[in-house]
Formats: C-alpha cells, structure tokens, sequence
C-alpha cells in the first residue's frame, strides 16, 4: 500500500508527517536514517505491545547499527501516572542517554501520552516519535502533541503540548485488537464524524457491519477520514484555544466515568456513554434534533453494543462531583460541547464549550435511565 502522508501546517512548531500503510518498519528505519541518523533510540511500550512488537523493533534497529534501549510498563491507564514517568526517566539518566536520543512511542494512547511527556521534559525536551498499535491511538491520541499523566484528582491533569516528529500507522496491527478495543477505538472516530463530518458520519454508519467484521477497505476508509479530520483541526487550532475543544464531545462525561470505574471502563466506551449524554444535552438545550440524537444513540447502542446500564452504578451528584475536575471547568463551572446538527457542533463567537447548568445534565441523566428502564 503507497504510503499516505499528510503535512501538517507550517503554524505548528515542528510540522510533522503521518504515514498510514502496512508493514510501517521499513519506514520508520528509513525516517530515523534520514532524520536522526546518530541517535540513540529509546522505545517505550508496555508489556503486551512489548511481545507482539517491541522485540522485533528492537531487533531491526540494533541490526541496522543503532544502540537501543526497550522499557516497559505494565498495561492499563492505571500505568500513566507520575510514579512510572519518573521510574523511566531514571532509568534513561543511570543509562547516560542524552539530548540526542529520540524516543519511540510503541502502543496504545496510555504509551503515547506517557512517553510523550517523558520526551517533553527529558534534559528539557527531545524528539520522539509515535508508533501506535490501537485502532484508538491511530484516529486520535497520537495526533495532535497532546502528552500527560493521570492523577487522583483525575484525568490528563498534568502534561504538555508536544509534537511528534513522526507518526507511523501499520493498519496490521488492527488484526492483533480484541474487538472490545477495536470498538474501544471505533468510537474515536465516530466522535469526529459526529462532531465535524456528516458525510463520514453516513459513511461509517451504512458500513458498521463491515467494520465491525474489520473488512480491510472499510476500516482503511474510516481510519484515513478520521486522521484527516483531527490533523485539520490540530493545524488551525494546536494548543485548543479555539476550535479543537470540539475534539472533547464527550469527554466531560467520559473522563468522569472513567475516573468514577478506576479506569476499568476503556475511554472509548466512556466517550460513547458521554457522547450519548452530551449529545441528549445538545436536545435539551434546543440545539439538536431528535432525530439526530436517536440516529447517534441506535449506532453507538443498537450496532456497537455500548451498555447503558453501565450509568446505574453512578448518581447524578457522583458524576457531576467529579466532573468538576475536568480541564474544561472555567471559572469552576463545567463546560459541554453540544451539537448543531451531525456533523456540525453549536459554536458562538469561536466559543464551542458551553456552560450547562447541573440541573440540566441531572435531567438528562435521569431521563436516559427512565427512558431505557436502566
């Protein structure tokens, strides 16, 4: 498969390049002789990525003369905490590894957050690149420069605006997925459809069985739209003052859950709860049809199977309590990205989160348990 790259715009720091093919080693060895032709390569996984595909990165590198160095963490958003970050960063300064290195994030969004904010502060800053081996990492979390750690207090708290110099999409190892983590991802993509383009949204939504049986070119089309979306939003808007806070729908709720589980329910299944929530938010505040919300809902329950009675073992009061942590909290007030249309969010004045009050999202939540007997 020819290689599709995709430059993002000069307004970034460090532009960099996305490939999307199959068999992604060949280049990587080629952009690290290009670009990085002495250094040092410190790959980051975690232990299952570690034995479907670290060890034989590993290999190839040291077979084409580099000195590498392979850590692992143990798999789970459990792992992406500050207690591993500085575990390794030890580790690579016993190790005398210098300003020089560049690392490589190997996995899925918990390795890609973390070992981006290891290259974000490591002697203040060295290159790395992303490797991501989730359906999820590759629509989403490896675009975008976006790095951090979790805390008790909640989600991505700490962390840093940190391009990547690469990324490197290998769409075989979409075949390695549990399907629980092919739809864990699946939802990443359908949150940018929803939020931004209507004719992706029917694309992914006439072919859900196809992708759900994870036919090659379905999946392919899906992964090139989302990554196609995010890299434009990511272009104008890098450090989210503006238009890529869109790229959250959903996530005020779904972080929540996801803290509320101790991270035993996976983020794409918590998004969809959010989606379904903030999208019934987006109906009550008169900004969306009906129609279109039952359209998001039949998708993400009827097809992809997401559980609503996964919101009985939480309050209103709970998740709201909790969600007062989020990022997007201004002024203490929570903040809701709510749909226009499909495809479209409400957006005034550049402003695309919006103050709900609790009494509203109490509403809905009740209204959701009510309406599936949940």
């Amino acid at each position: 498969m020819k290689p599709i790259k995709i430059k993002l715009n000069k307004k970034i720091r460090n532009p960099y390049s996305i490939f999307i093919e199959r068999n992604s080693y060949g280049q990587i060895l080629r952009f690290l002789k290009k670009e990085f032709p002495q250094s040092v390569c410190v790959i980051i996984t975690d232990e299952t990525v570690k034995k479907l595909y670290g060890e034989k990165l590993r290999a190839l590198l040291k077979k084409d003369g580099r000195k590498v160095f392979l850590f692992s963490i143990p798999d789970g958003e459990l792992s992406k905490n500050q207690k591993n970050k500085t575990i390794l960063e030890e580790k690579m300064l016993k190790l005398r590894i210098d300003r020089q290195a560049v690392i490589i994030s190997l996995g899925g969004g918990v390795v890609g957050d973390l070992a981006g904010f290891i290259a974000a502060t490591y002697m203040r800053g060295i290159p790395y690149i992303q490797v991501p081996t989730t359906l999820l990492a590759m629509v989403d979390s490896s675009i975008g420069g976006k790095t951090g750690i979790d805390t008790p207090q909640g989600k991505n708290l700490i962390g840093a605006f940190w391009p990547p110099r690469a990324i490197f999409i290998d769409l075989k190892c979409i075949r390695s997925l549990s399907q629980k983590q092919f739809i864990n991802g699946l939802v990443e993509a359908l949150k940018m459809f929803i939020t931004s383009d209507l004719k992706s949204f029917d694309y992914l939504e006439k072919n859900i069985n196809k992708l759900l049986n994870r036919e090659a070119q379905a999946v392919k089309n899906v992964v090139k739209s989302a990554i196609r979306i995010k890299a434009g939003i990511v272009e104008r808007d890098e450090r989210e003052d503006g238009e890529r806070m869109i790229l959250n729908f959903g996530h005020t709720i779904g972080h929540t859950l996801e803290k509320l589980s101790q991270y035993k329910m996976l983020h794409g299944y918590a998004v969809a709860l959010g989606i379904i929530i903030e999208s019934s938010l987006s109906v009550d505040a008169s900004k969306l049809r009906e129609q279109d919300y039952l359209r998001i809902k039949n998708l993400l329950v009827g097809k992809m199977r997401i559980d609503l009675k996964q919101l009985r073992a939480y309050s209103a009061k709970e998740i709201l309590n909790c969600a007062k942590n989020d990022k997007k909290t201004k002024n203490g007030k929570l903040r809701y990205v709510l749909l226009k249309k499909i495809g479209e969010v409400h957006n005034k004045k550049n402003i695309f989160a919006r103050h709900i009050e609790d009494t509203a999202v109490v509403r809905v939540l009740n209204k959701i348990k009510l309406a599936d007997n949940i």
